[in-house]
């Protein structure tokens, strides 16, 4: 062949894909798409939209009526009552994006077989679900830090909103019918074989 060499994923035994090396491949890519998505959720815990309250702050500077706001805490969450709730959905979405992710490196590290249709199941419905919750993270944080919204920006996130909401029903639709159609097609081999 010209001396160029193939792709793992191209290489074949007797007209046969590599299924090791495909699992492998595989494996890799999760772990790379889960340790992404697990480093820029922690981030934004850290640095969050908006900003930190550099020093001890009263009403005077914007913290909300009767509290104090302290340093290094997040000026959404305890500025404006209007934006805490906001805030709050926002740090549930990184949270269940950032646990979901990290659930799916410490099962890759574990060396779990990705062979098993179940387990590969289970683990794109983790990444699914990180993935899900980082673009609705995303929406909430353009309507916090945008706030109040002007009529462009306001339309732009709705059908953003739209858009994930539809594709994210579609897809568990999707996921549900193809797992259902697995486990039938098992239970009935397992008839036909009693």
């Amino acid at each position: 062949m010209d001396g160029m060499s193939l792709p793992t994923s191209m290489v074949s035994r007797n007209g046969r894909h590599d299924r090791h090396n495909w699992m492998e491949e595989r494996r890799g890519s999760l772990m790379v798409v889960a340790t992404v998505i697990a480093t820029m959720t922690f981030q934004i815990a850290i640095n969050p939209p908006g900003g930190v309250w550099q020093t001890k702050s009263d009403e005077e500077q914007g913290c909300a009526p009767g509290k104090t706001c302290q340093a290094g805490t997040s000026v959404l969450a305890f500025g404006n009552n209007n934006q805490r709730i906001k805030y709050e959905i926002f740090i549930v979405l990184c949270t269940i994006s950032f646990s979901a992710s990290l659930t799916t490196i410490i099962l890759l590290i574990c060396g779990i077989s990705l062979r098993n249709k179940l387990i590969m199941w289970f683990l794109t419905m983790l990444m699914f679900i990180s993935i899900i919750c980082t673009a609705g993270a995303y929406a909430i944080c353009i309507w916090m830090i945008l706030h109040p919204l002007d009529q462009v920006v306001r339309r732009i996130t709705l059908f953003y909103a739209i858009f994930w909401g539809g594709f994210t029903v579609l897809m568990c639709v999707a996921i549900f019918c193809r797992l259902t159609f697995w486990l039938l097609k098992k239970f009935f081999r397992f008839l036909c074989c009693c």
